[in-house]
Parts: structure tokens; sequence; C-alpha cells
């Protein structure tokens, strides 16, 4: 195995109701909420368009595009319509057990269930939620420029994750599993991926949560890294994960950003780590990553076919854009009924 250590539209007008979410258009051009940016500045989202749209599993609401309209939105009490509003450029529930599954985002790139069939639990929220048996089983998507960094320079992915073991005994030896990712072949597509550490692995990194980012040749790649405090992370616990990337800017620590700027942010459970406590660790810069748009599918339970997550993936959304520590924050709370809370230094705590 490679080492990996590798126009948003006008604010619209809707009608929300418990069992659709239509829009209309009008308005003008609407910008994302402030602190989305890793580092300093904000972002402005981009792409997607309003259409219609099926239900999608588990109750959810299938539609193209949403308007993000703080007055509709702010009153959602779904989250899958609350993900929808913050116009996601791909969204799937990860809630079938076999076929295909569909893109909510009303996008059209439905992923395909590989491996065998998954068993179906439920998320904190009672959705249905795909389990991988951990050694053979994923979702794969076909590859869009959308889910690319350089498309918008901006990207952010995030998903629910439930390990149900935390030595995952089909690792390939790495000590970490790439729960999902866009690298399928490493060179030459290699992209970005997130990553959960084992609880005991030759680099002392116990249940470490990664957002890694790559050149084309994989090897070494540039990430933040949530460190929890050993023992924290639980088997059979479900935790929010959130990935960003930018190109456009970075703590002012990182060195040689003319070259390679751009930095990399993670989250669990509503909780950012802290890059001042870590050094170049979180700049583009930490191994000279210059992302690239290529064509490796998107991958879930698995990145490579060489690691294989044990346990649930559910609700997993690719934004052109950086998410707020606000919307991050609503994402968590709408599916838990919790406030976020914790802290990160060094390492990480709840």
């Amino acid at each position: 195995m490679v080492s990996a250590s590798r126009s948003w539209l006008p604010a619209l007008g809707c009608a929300l109701s418990l069992a659709s979410l239509s829009c209309n258009g009008g308005g003008s051009k609407g910008a994302v909420g402030s602190g989305g940016a890793v580092g300093s500045g904000g972002a402005v989202g981009s792409g997607g368009s309003v259409g219609s749209g099926g239900s999608g599993s588990g109750g959810a609401t299938g539609i193209g595009g949403s308007s993000g309209d703080a007055s509709v939105c702010g009153a959602t009490t779904t989250y899958d319509t609350l993900i929808l509003c913050d116009r996601p450029v791909g969204y799937w529930g990860v809630g079938k057990d076999t076929g295909s599954e569909p893109d909510l985002s009303g996008n059209g790139n439905a992923g395909t269930y590989k491996g065998g069939s998954p068993t179906l639990s439920t998320l904190p929220n009672g959705d249905p939620v795909a389990v991988f048996n951990g050694s053979s089983q994923y979702l794969t998507i076909p590859s869009k420029a959308s889910y690319s960094i350089p498309t918008t320079h901006n990207l952010t992915w995030e998903g629910w994750i439930r390990p149900d073991v935390l030595q995952f005994p089909n690792d390939g030896g790495s000590g970490y599993v790439d729960w999902m990712g866009k690298c399928q072949d490493y060179a030459p597509t290699c992209e970005w991926e997130a990553r959960m550490y084992t609880t005991t692995n030759s680099e002392s990194r116990c249940n470490r949560v990664s957002a890694y980012v790559f050149n084309s040749s994989a090897g070494l790649g540039s990430a933040a890294d949530w460190q929890p405090s050993c023992g924290l992370i639980q088997a059979g616990t479900w935790y929010h994960v959130v990935g960003e990337y930018t190109t456009l800017n970075q703590p002012s620590d990182c060195s040689n950003t003319a070259m390679y700027p751009g930095s990399i942010n993670v989250w669990v459970n509503g909780v950012e780590w802290n890059h001042a406590s870590h050094g170049q660790t979180g700049c583009m810069s930490q191994y000279n990553v210059v992302p690239q748009a290529l064509s490796s599918p998107l991958n879930i339970g698995t990145m490579a076919m060489d690691g294989w997550f044990p346990g649930a993936i559910g609700k997993v959304a690719i934004y052109d854009y950086l998410l707020s520590p606000a919307q991050i924050s609503a994402h968590y709370q709408t599916m838990t009924g919790k406030q976020p809370t914790g802290s990160c230094a060094n390492t990480c705590g709840f």
C-alpha cells in the first residue's frame, strides 16, 4: 500500500412542508456565511441548480439544489432538508443495502454498492444507514469535477461514521483505514481522503481522525489531524466528521505558501482541531501538495480496496465551498439533538 502519510444561484423563495421543499427563483446573489474558511477569510459557494426530484430513502426529500434562505432553512426540522438547504454538490444517505444509492442533491450522480450487500442499522435520528462488513463492501460514486478542490478552490466533505471495532481487522497493515476517498488507484489520479486510525498503531496515533490531500502521484499527503485523547473514541458510537480544503488562504505560520498555498481543516462532533498546536500540519505546503481535479471515483467504506472500514457510514455530503462553523454545529445538533461540546489542543476531547 502506498503511504498517504498520501454560480451559486440567486437567493430563492421556498415553501417548506413536512413532505417537500419547493423553491422559486428570484432575488440577488447570496454568499456563504462568515467563518467558513480555514485560517482567515470566507468563501462563496458555486454551482447547483434548482429542479424537482423524488423522495430519497428514509423519508428524505430529494431536490435539485436548495435555497440556503435563512428564513426557511433556519426553520427546518429534518436533517436531510437542512443539508439540502446548504446546497451540496453531492449528497448520499447511504441508507440502502443493495443496488443504487440516489444522489439526493438532485445532481444526478447515484452510487453503486459493491462487494456484497451491507446490513442496515439506524442513525441517531432514526434514518436507515448501511453497515459495511469491513472486508469487501463499499459504495462507489463516479467522479465529477465538483468533488475536486481546484474547481472552486474550496471543498468540504462530511459524513457520519460508527466504527464497530477500533482495531480494524483489514487495514492492510497500515494502522488506519481510509473510510472515504477520491484516490482509488493512487497514482496518477489521487486527490483526497477521510482517514481513521486504529487504537494501537506504530505511529502512536490512537483513533486519530484525519482529512488528507495529495498530489496526483499519492505518496505523502498533507493533513489536518483530530487527535483524541486515548480512550475517548468508543466502538459502536456515532461521530460526525467534516473535512475542509482551500487553496485561497492559510494560517500565517504555513511556510512556502507562494508555491503551495492553502490549508486543511477537520472537525469531529462540531469540535474543530487546533492548527496552532500542530505547526506545519494543516498546511498544503506540509508535503508540497498542489491539488488537481482528476478522474478517481469517490468511494465510501474503502478508498483503494486495500483497507476496509468495519461499521456504519451515512449522510455523506460534498460541497464546493467551505461550511461555516455555524453550519457544522447545526448539522451535528439536528442529527443528535445536542450542542457540540469540547476543545482541542495537542489532543482533543468532548
